[in-house]
């Protein structure tokens, strides 16, 4: 049996497709359907069943399946103390972090670091999803919602703060002629933006985006009042606070998986965090 179709079948069982998993393996979907043929042949067991739309499998092939998911965390596992051993700051550390804050925050902070730590390779994601510490994405993650589960350290480690800004043009206007830039459907869901919502009234909210950098240049345009994080719009001298309303800060957490809590790398990484957002 190859070791590596176990992972393949994994992938499948998750995906639900051939095409699926052929976008998470960055292969075709004829390579993926060889694959499985290949592990279906080598246990004497069929494992899936090949349909027009779908590619379900059968009970045997969910059981060989959830037993590959389990293989693979538990390699995960492995790296994760394998790196936890290491006595120096050497090799890399994966970290996580929501754009805004690895623009404006983590990136000046990693100066000194790298200055002291050469041999520290650092790979940093800025990304607004929740990667998965557990499947190998990250060692660390910066989040700005309280984590969920137990098998994590996790701590609060900070706040930002939120206000209205906007170019000296639609500063000068009246607030009633006010328009506002706020984050589009895959950020409806988060509190600053159900701020707004309620604070903009009837007055529109006509340029939605999805993130704040994009939100920011907006502003700078001269395109409406946003909504923006201090950090990254107090010192702008494109743009002026527009009203002392704002909304309640946001909090921010670091989570460390368990099994790297004591890794050196990991723990210098750690402190410079806390001591940059806190």
């Amino acid at each position: 049996m190859n070791w590596d179709d176990l992972q393949v079948l994994a992938i499948l069982h998750s995906e639900g497709s051939l095409a699926g998993a052929a976008r998470v393996l960055g292969v075709n979907h004829a390579t993926v359907s060889r694959r499985i043929a290949a592990l279906e042949e080598s246990l004497g067991h069929k494992l899936v069943r090949r349909l027009a739309r779908s590619t379900p499998l059968t009970d045997k092939g969910r059981e060989i399946a959830e037993i590959a998911l389990e293989m693979k965390q538990q390699a995960h596992r492995v790296e994760r103390l394998a790196h936890a051993a290491q006595g120096t700051l050497t090799g890399r550390v994966r970290l996580t972090a929501p754009p805004v804050l690895v623009s404006e925050l983590i990136i000046p902070a990693l100066r000194d670091l790298r200055a002291a730590h050469p041999a520290l390779q650092i790979a940093l994601s800025a990304n607004s999803q929740l990667a998965s510490l557990d499947s190998g994405e990250a060692d660390l993650a910066v989040r700005m919602v309280e984590p969920q589960g137990r098998q994590n350290i996790v701590r609060r480690i900070g706040s930002i703060a939120f206000a209205l800004y906007a170019s000296p043009e639609v500063a000068s206007l009246p607030p009633h002629h006010w328009r506002f830039i706020a984050f589009d459907e895959t950020l409806a869901h988060v509190p600053q933006q159900r701020w707004l919502e309620e604070f903009a009234g009837d007055r529109p909210l006509d340029l939605l985006t999805g993130d704040f950098h994009s939100q920011r240049a907006a502003a700078e345009a001269g395109l409406g009042v946003a909504l923006l994080p201090c950090v990254m719009a107090a010192r702008n001298r494109h743009l002026v606070r527009v009203a002392q309303e704002h909304p309640a800060p946001r909090h921010v957490w670091l989570v460390i998986h368990t099994d790297l809590k004591d890794a050196p790398a990991v723990r210098a990484v750690a402190d410079l965090l806390i001591e940059t957002i806190g």
